[in-house]
């Protein structure tokens, strides 16, 4: 499906650690109420949970996006691409800024490992615009 897009390893190693991030906060969500280690003021704020639901499901339904719009057109793609690229450095910089001022959130446990991948996922977009928009080999 994706052969003709001559798209270099590292691509797909970017878009792999995307999924894999979702996966694993889709999991966190899932059994954060069995995570002993989190203190339980964050575990029972339905506020956080259904905000961090609402954000896992725009970065899967992202992901999804830029992988149907790579078998159908590049020029689009890169648009997706950006678009959820500068989407998830806003949030890590308004979490940052506004959401860890209201929020404690644990020091320890699944959930902390969430938080402290979460440059690692934004490195991994930004490798994967920096492929898309300057790689000469990549035609529509």
């Amino acid at each position: 499906m994706f052969k003709s897009l001559q798209l270099p390893k590292a691509f797909w190693v970017s878009i792999i650690i995307g999924y894999a991030f979702c996966l694993l906060t889709f999991f966190v969500l899932l059994t954060a109420s069995l995570d002993l280690l989190a203190p339980s003021q964050v575990l029972n704020n339905h506020t956080v949970t259904k905000l961090t639901g609402i954000r896992l499901a725009i970065l899967t339904f992202g992901l999804f996006s830029i992988s149907f719009t790579l078998k159908y057109s590049l020029m689009y793609a890169k648009y997706v691409t950006v678009a959820l690229t500068v989407w998830a450095i806003a949030m890590y910089v308004d979490d940052h800024f506004v959401l860890y001022n209201m929020v404690e959130y644990p020091q320890e446990g699944v959930i902390a490992l969430v938080q402290s991948l979460r440059p690692i996922l934004i490195i991994s977009l930004i490798w994967m615009c920096f492929e898309l928009i300057f790689s000469p080999h990549l035609t529509d």
